[in-house]
C-alpha cells in the first residue's frame, strides 16, 4: 500500500475519531465474512459502524486526534465501532458477540466522552441500562413520593369525610 494512500486513510480515520468522542476498540481475530457482516448489520441497526483497522494507520490517526492512549491497545487484527447511540449501546452489542464468539471478538478498550476505558470498564458499561430505561427509572423514583403524598392526602380527606358523615348521622339521630 502506498504511503499516500496510508496518509489519506489516516486523515479520514482521524476525522472519524474527532467527530465521535465515544467508540469501542475490539480484536476481531478469525472473524468470518458472514459473521463480520452480521455484526456490522446489528451495529448499523443502532446507527453505529464497524471499521477494520490497519494498526499503524490507526495509531497515526489516534495520535492526530489526540487519543494516542487508545492506540496502546492495538495488537493483531483490530476494529473500531463508533457512532450511533454511543459507546454504551455499542458495548452491549459487542459484549453479546464476545460471549457468542469467545476469542474471536474481544473488547479491548473504548472511549466514553473522550475518556479512555479499559476492556473490563467497557464490559461494565454494557451492563448499565440504556438512557431511556434510566430516565424512566428516575421518573418513577421522583413520581413515587408524589403519588405517596397524593395517596396520603386522599386518605386524610376520606377520613375527614367519614368523620363529617358520622357527625351528621349522629346529629340526625339526636334530633
Amino acid at each position: 500500500m502506498s504511503k499516500r494512500l496510508k496518509t489519506l486513510m489516516a486523515r479520514e480515520l482521524s476525522e472519524v475519531f474527532r467527530e465521535n468522542d465515544s467508540c469501542v476498540l475490539l480484536g476481531v481475530g478469525a472473524l468470518t465474512v458472514e459473521r463480520s457482516m452480521a455484526l456490522r448489520n446489528e451495529l448499523r441497526e443502532k446507527g453505529a459502524r464497524l471499521r477494520v483497522l490497519r494498526n499503524r494507520v490507526a495509531r497515526f490517526a489516534m495520535r492526530e486526534a489526540g487519543i494516542e492512549e487508545l492506540g496502546e491497545h492495538l495488537q493483531g487484527a483490530s476494529a473500531v465501532a463508533f457512532g450511533g447511540e454511543g459507546a454504551p449501546a455499542i458495548s452491549k452489542i459487542l459484549l453479546g458477540w464476545e460471549k457468542k464468539l469467545p476469542g474471536t471478538v474481544t473488547i479491548r478498550a473504548g472511549l466514553l466522552d473522550g475518556r479512555l476505558l479499559e476492556g473490563d470498564e467497557v464490559r461494565t458499561l454494557a451492563t448499565i441500562p440504556e438512557k431511556p430505561v434510566l430516565l424512566s427509572l428516575l421518573a418513577s423514583l421522583v413520581a413515587a413520593p408524589v403519588s405517596q403524598v397524593a395517596s396520603l392526602m386522599n386518605e386524610i380527606l376520606a377520613g375527614v369525610a367519614r368523620g363529617v358523615g358520622a357527625l351528621a348521622e349522629k346529629r340526625a339521630g339526636d334530633s
